[in-house]
């Protein structure tokens, strides 16, 4: 495998960033108190603007057709209510009824993952599709390169056919 030179005189595009590995250790991946911290502030932050926590609970319930009270959101945030557990089936539609992305961010950082979105998620997109031309380029070159002779001149016979018979 060859080594790609890089042009001294050529700017290189970074539109994202790759994200950490996801931890491996035992116990590396609970959430528990970060789910519990990242909720509590995002429905502050929802409070702030105008949308407590029943309001908050009434949109989701409406959003994800699943029923979730205000009770409830202040369970799935007291530190002492271990046993309760935000749902993750009802992220899509507390993203939604907040507009507070934080808790799908941590979720997707713990899974070694990174959320765009409008103008972020355009830039990914196509710094993915640079990625893929750039290679798809290399590749034309490199089969460019190394196809054999007899197989170049059937393609040649074939075209200077074609365009014989097109006369």
């Amino acid at each position: 495998m060859t080594r790609r030179t890089v042009n001294p005189n050529q700017n290189e595009l970074m539109f994202f960033e790759v994200p950490a590995a996801m931890h491996s250790n035992a116990g590396g991946l609970d959430m528990a108190l970060a789910v519990r911290e990242t909720l509590t502030d995002l429905l502050g932050a929802a409070s702030v603007q105008g949308c407590d926590r029943h309001e908050v609970a009434a949109r989701i319930s409406r959003l994800s057709n699943h029923e979730i009270s205000k009770h409830m959101l202040d369970r799935y945030t007291a530190p002492s209510a271990d046993g309760w557990r935000f749902p993750l089936e009802a992220l899509p539609a507390l993203t939604q009824a907040t507009g507070d992305y934080r808790l799908l961010e941590l979720v997707a950082e713990a899974c070694g993952c990174k959320v765009y979105r409008g103008e972020e998620a355009m830039l990914a997109e196509i710094g993915a599709l640079t990625m893929q031309e750039r290679n798809v380029k290399a590749r034309l070159v490199d089969l460019r390169k190394n196809i054999p002779d007899t197989v170049m001149d059937r393609l040649v016979a074939e075209v200077l056919k074609r365009l014989g018979d097109k006369k």
